[in-house]
């Protein structure tokens, strides 16, 4: 978490940084009308992406397939709102690179990446016993796992 603050900040500077230099090549007001206009249309453009991907994850609800891109897109669409409140350019340009088809591939990796983080057994605490075991279904469903990770492979949907 600690990470995230460090980045936060020195994203902040470095926009600053680059704010004054752009503030001393074309001016104040035109700057400032970029800084606007930018976060203006990043948020059409993150609404109009967002609701996209709801109707999708929808429609794949109620299809019964699995979601597990979808919610972890609509994740990515988020931040990218967030970066577009950010002030600055480089905000932006991390914020439509997320717009973009990048988006799906960026999607397959971060659900790849939490679904290898997943601890396999809960912490024991000092003293207890993790006992391994095995359960057997009697009767298997028909019904596919609405959140599942993409097969492995250079192909992405």
């Amino acid at each position: 978490m600690a990470q995230i603050f460090i980045f936060l900040a020195l994203l902040l500077l470095a926009e600053f940084y680059l704010i004054g230099q752009i503030m001393d090549e074309w001016g104040v007001l035109p700057t400032l009308l970029t800084l606007v206009l930018t976060g203006m249309v990043g948020g059409r453009l993150v609404k109009r992406e967002g609701i996209n991907t709801a109707r999708t994850l929808a429609i794949k609800l109620q299809e019964g397939t699995p979601v597990g891109l979808e919610l972890v897109e609509g994740m990515l669409l988020l931040f990218a709102g967030f970066l577009f409140i950010f002030p600055g350019f480089i905000s932006d340009v991390l914020a439509l690179l997320l717009l973009l088809p990048l988006r799906r591939w960026l999607a397959v990796v971060v659900a790849r990446a939490l679904h290898g983080n997943q601890a396999r057994y809960p912490s024991a605490k000092a003293g207890e016993t993790i006992i391994e075991g095995e359960a057997i279904r009697e009767a298997e469903t028909t019904q596919p796992p609405l959140l599942s990770l993409p097969p492995t492979g250079n192909k992405f949907p």
